[in-house]
């Protein structure tokens, strides 16, 4: 890329020389032999030792761009210029990192710094076409498109989420025994299909238009009754009230088709504020209001209010470790209160992190638990007491990065759902490998 070949003049022409230390003289050697792992696994072990040393934070941010941890970066090559502020091929650097992150005002202003150092004409040209090239990244930020292509392939333990016991004892007045007997648990091996699109338009510095739309068909080979296929589209807005604040709203709509009929239509909203505690701390609170329309089960019909708080963290340490939580709770309202049975109230945890082992891996998991408490008996069912659920979900993945847009997903997922109904008792483990392209 040609803002590449002004950064690496640039930085060549304000180059000065690193200190005789024979770590940092290898390092550096690393770097301009592009080894960033090889000069990451050397530098960073001597962080909490050595950080403040404005020699050693400069190729400490430069590996730890080379390795793609720009917020690391940042923060190495800010000890840089808190020690040396004329540093000028750390501000340069910190002008990159700025770029990777997505933030072209910090770049420009840190360019803008060097000038202001009265820099020999040949900088100050270089300075200028890289303001040039950043004036260049934001037009190009204004309208952001990206795209995507899964395809998996998978196995299911339950695909019909059906309890483990066929007969289930229910309760006589008689004392005799009475079994009701249920369908038995399917297996199967399955594939999936998936790709969607979507785009950010900047209006201005404060406003972002966001939209986006997915397919998915997923297709069960050992019965087909069990095929589903979704479309999701929203459409809506990102506000940035000030540097730590944000507010988003959205409209979300979803159909679904089962065995390749009509099934389900949701209709929803969704507003989100965000507040950024810390550079690398984000707390949110949200609320989603949803319309649940069945085509052949009206019974189900319901609207659906979720309410909920929610935290996330990265980590400036080895492997970029990150993690999110959330907490949530709310109400599915039968449409019609002859159907009292379908309606609940929930609460529900999720929690989850990521782990970067290279540049090329990354591992995650997520962990949830939900509690339903549903408002009704139902009478069409021979039991005499309310449902009430706790289903519990974890799962568990690997990223692997073939080339930059192409990557092998492996997944596994345990599901399980523990009832007063014995009816509604289940557990399923899902295991899938995913092929992605990104666009």
């Amino acid at each position: 890329m040609r803002f590449q070949s002004i950064y690496l003049s640039l930085a060549l022409a304000m180059a000065t020389p690193v200190n005789a230390d024979e770590v940092l003289q290898t390092a550096e050697a690393l770097i301009k032999g592009q080894q960033h792992i090889q000069a990451y696994d050397l530098l960073s072990p001597l962080e909490d030792e050595r950080a403040g040393d404005p020699n050693y934070d400069y190729l400490l941010g430069m590996a730890f761009l080379g390795v793609g941890e720009p917020t690391r970066a940042a923060f190495a090559f800010e000890r840089c210029l808190d020690v040396e502020p004329n540093n000028g091929p750390c501000r340069v650097q910190m002008a990159r990192t700025h770029i990777v992150l997505g933030e072209t005002p910090n770049a420009r202003n840190e360019l803008q710094t060097i000038k202001d150092f009265n820099p020999p004409p040949e900088v100050e040209n270089l300075v200028s076409q890289y303001l040039g090239v950043i004036t260049q990244v934001e037009k190009q930020q204004q309208r952001h498109i990206s795209a995507f292509a899964q395809l998996g392939l998978g196995y299911d333990s339950n695909i019909n989420s059906a309890t483990e016991n066929s007969r289930i004892a229910l309760p006589s007045a008689s004392g005799s025994q009475v079994f009701l007997t249920v369908p038995n648990s399917e297996d199967s091996a399955f594939l999936k299909l998936q790709a969607g699109s979507g785009i950010q338009y900047k209006f201005s510095p404060k406003l972002t238009g966001l939209a986006d739309i997915s397919v998915q068909q997923h297709s069960v080979l050992d019965n087909h009754a069990y095929d589903y296929a979704t479309l999701d589209t929203s459409a809506g807005g990102l506000m940035s009230l000030n540097n730590n604040v944000q507010v988003q709203g959205k409209l979300q709509l979803q159909k679904m088709w089962l065995d390749g009929e009509a099934y389900r239509d949701v209709t929803g909203v969704l507003a989100q504020g965000q507040y950024a505690i810390r550079d690398n701390s984000q707390l949110a609170v949200f609320s989603q209001l949803s319309q649940l329309r069945y085509n052949t089960q009206t019974a189900r019909d319901a609207n659906r209010l979720n309410l909920g708080l929610a935290y996330s963290q990265a980590l400036e340490m080895k492997y970029s470790p990150s993690f999110y939580s959330s907490l949530y709770t709310g109400q599915e309202s039968a449409k019609n209160s002859q159907f009292d049975y379908f309606s609940q109230s929930f609460l529900g945890l999720r929690i989850g992190g990521n782990l970067v082992y290279n540049n090329t891996i990354r591992v995650n998991g997520h962990l949830s638990t939900e509690t339903r408490n549903y408002d009704a008996i139902n009478g069409f069912l021979p039991f005499t007491s309310k449902r009430k659920d706790t289903e519990t979900n974890l799962n568990l993945g690997l990223t692997w990065l073939i080339k930059p847009q192409l990557s092998l997903q492996p997944n596994y997922t345990y599901s399980n759902n523990n009832s007063n109904l014995p009816i509604n008792d289940y557990t399923r483990h899902i295991v899938s490998v995913d092929l992605r392209f990104d666009m």
